[in-house]
């Protein structure tokens, strides 16, 4: 979790209240957007809050006895409308250098799939899968970054996990078909 997720996280615990009217919470939104400079990080704090939104409302829909006149739906499905608008604007305005959530959901995938395939060469390897994979999770977190930034820091892991000898010759050699095959898909974004 990186800072603004977790300032994100913050202002959820003092400004989400299920039972305050949904326009004052946006207005507190957006209020809070103008904190951050860069684009890339006001996105960053609304996906958070639009996370942690869902969350709350599908753990609170399985109790709900009335769905349709529910004033906590309302509140939870107003303020995700809303604040989903505001992330489509949002994202309109961001620069090419960054990456869009469509980006980041991509290299997600692709990281998911690289992390899926080491671990079947873990089994019987001499490998850290545990290493690899926190490694990885920890890029995820990292979107804040440029690409060019972001890009360097992957090769840069990559390269300390096999020049620290996290891994063996042999499972070195099935990594870089695995990256190979992925990390295309990486560097065109």
């Amino acid at each position: 979790m990186n800072i603004i997720q977790k300032q994100a996280d913050d202002f959820i615990r003092f400004k989400m209240r299920e039972h305050r009217p949904y326009k004052d919470f946006i207005d507190d939104v957006k209020s809070a957007l103008w904190e951050y400079k860069k684009v890339k990080y006001q996105i960053q704090f609304i996906e958070r809050v639009i996370q942690i939104a869902k969350i709350q409302y599908d753990k609170h829909m399985p109790d709900c006895k009335n769905p349709d006149t529910c004033d906590t739906n309302k509140f939870y499905e107003n303020t995700m409308f809303f604040l989903q608008e505001e992330l489509e604007e949002l994202e309109s305005d961001i620069d090419s250098s960054e990456f869009s959530r469509t980006e980041r959901n991509t290299i997600n995938d692709v990281l998911q799939t690289i992390i899926d395939d080491i671990n079947l060469l873990k089994q019987g390897q001499e490998i850290t899968y545990d290493d690899f994979k926190e490694e990885f999770e920890e890029l995820k977190d990292l979107y804040y970054l440029n690409k060019k930034n972001w890009l360097q820091l992957f090769a840069g892991k990559l390269t300390n996990m096999v020049a620290g000898g996290m891994i063996s010759e042999t499972v070195s050699k099935d990594l870089v078909e695995i990256i190979s095959s992925n990390y295309e898909e990486l560097i065109a974004k």
